[in-house]
């Protein structure tokens, strides 16, 4: 969903509804995030958290706060999307709850940043250390306990500043107590998750769907929009993301072509993924330093919650960091940062606002999901609606959808009637142009 309304890449074989913004298509692939998060990561973490409650054979607070900090990882995602969601009662199958209720979305959020802040506290204390995962069982940073606090520092951060426009007195002070305590500064203190070339159930997951191809058609390639942004600001991580068509040129592919448009495309005339972007051992991360960089960037910009700083010096170092990410080589960044006008944060107040944005739409990926999620946010970069009569407006007249229907699953049989509640709440109904609490945007975006 999010990589082709983010107009990251396009499914040039398959999913062909979600590029066309037709919602009902959508219906049946929302149901792979939806139950693959709660069946997966929500219900492993609540289940750990359990476990490892007050008064349970594995009791020990430190393990329970970093498995609070997964958990919250899975519900964000899904608030995210979907909007109001199962959350103080979801993953509770085995105390007998099968039809957890719907929480507010405003809720989750409040709720979510204070367990970080209590996760925070508990993992500062001295015998954290002692406590928590070791090596060799924490997947994430081996038994560090000073950086899960930076990690969940920085993720909560990154819930206040995605909440901040939808509620300024609430969130800001938020914003300003992360500041206040460490974060995620450089690319060795990213949450990753390691992967393998060698076990297939190992592999990095994007693997699956970037290496599929069709009679020599990959399923996903690069979008037009995502390629021309990369060339037409010199950026060097394009050499990484993407390789050159057979003409030895680097071609996106356009979003939302009608069915004839599509048809006339010869799909293996564009750019694919690079084979090292999606390299079966390629790490998995939670979130950035680059994106932290970038937020801090953007708290400055607009003295968000007292931040001071130099707001270009952040931003530099995001692209920096960012590229660094990648292995993009030194001279390349130097010469990038010197010479690249996106590079420096120039002109007015929203011009440089438009350019971290912007930065934080490339830095996101291949987490595509938060490309969408930023430009929901501040409205850039800017998707056009779609006016040519060789693209198709879907159901929302051309605008890029801002959020996912519900999945048609046993949901509906099962807990039907707390759906149903949370569908009355919305402004619209279960729609792809249906507004979520922290997205205050006016409808429909730029």
């Amino acid at each position: 969903f999010g990589g082709q309304y983010a107009h990251i890449f396009v499914a040039s074989n398959w999913e062909r509804d979600i590029d066309k913004y037709n919602g009902a298509g959508t219906k049946d692939y929302s149901g792979y995030l939806y139950e693959g998060t709660y069946n997966s990561t929500i219900r492993n973490s609540v289940e750990v958290m359990k476990l490892t409650s007050v008064g349970e054979k594995f009791e020990n607070k430190w393990r329970n706060a970093q498995a609070q900090i997964i958990a919250i990882i899975g519900f964000s995602k899904i608030t995210d999307v979907f909007g109001d969601v199962p959350y103080l009662e979801a993953g509770m199958g085995k105390n007998g709850i099968f039809e957890p209720k719907y929480d507010r979305q405003e809720d989750i959020y409040n709720d979510m940043v204070e367990r970080l802040k209590n996760c925070i506290a508990v993992l500062k204390e001295v015998e954290a250390e002692d406590h928590v995962y070791p090596a060799g069982i924490d997947p994430i940073y081996d038994g560090n306990a000073d950086y899960w606090i930076r990690f969940a520092n920085s993720y909560r951060l990154h819930l206040a500043m995605r909440a901040r426009f939808a509620d300024p007195g609430k969130y800001e002070p938020i914003i300003a107590e992360c500041l206040s305590e460490a974060l995620i500064e450089s690319n060795d203190q990213n949450p990753t998750l390691t992967t393998s070339d060698s076990k297939s159930d190992l592999y990095n997951p994007w693997w699956w769907g970037w290496n599929a191809s069709q009679e020599g058609v990959y399923n996903m390639v690069w979008a037009e929009k995502f390629i021309n942004t990369l060339k037409l600001t010199n950026d060097p991580r394009l050499f990484f993301y993407a390789e050159k068509n057979p003409d030895g040129e680097y071609v996106g592919f356009p979003n939302g072509l009608s069915d004839v448009e599509f048809s006339n495309w010869n799909k293996k005339d564009v750019s694919i993924p690079s084979g090292d972007f999606f390299a079966k051992d390629q790490p998995i991360y939670l979130i950035t330093a680059a994106q932290i960089w970038l937020l801090r960037a953007e708290i400055a910009l607009f003295n968000v919650g007292g931040g001071a700083g130099d707001a270009n010096q952040m931003y530099q170092t995001a692209i920096t960091t960012a590229m660094e990410q990648w292995d993009i080589n030194s001279d390349s960044i130097t010469n990038y940062l010197a010479n690249e006008t996106e590079a420096i944060l120039n002109g007015d107040q929203e011009n440089m606002f438009r350019q971290i944005s912007t930065q934080m739409w490339i830095t996101s990926v291949p987490n595509a999901l938060e490309s969408w999620c930023t430009i929901r946010r501040t409205g850039y970069p800017i998707i056009d609606q779609r006016t040519s009569s060789d693209l198709d407006p879907g159901i929302t007249n051309g605008y890029m959808p801002i959020r996912v229907t519900y999945p048609t699953t046993k949901e509906y049989s099962i807990n039907g009637s707390n759906m149903q509640e949370a569908i009355d709440r919305l402004q619209g109904g279960d729609e792809i142009d249906a507004k979520i609490w922290w997205d205050v945007h006016d409808a429909p975006l730029k």
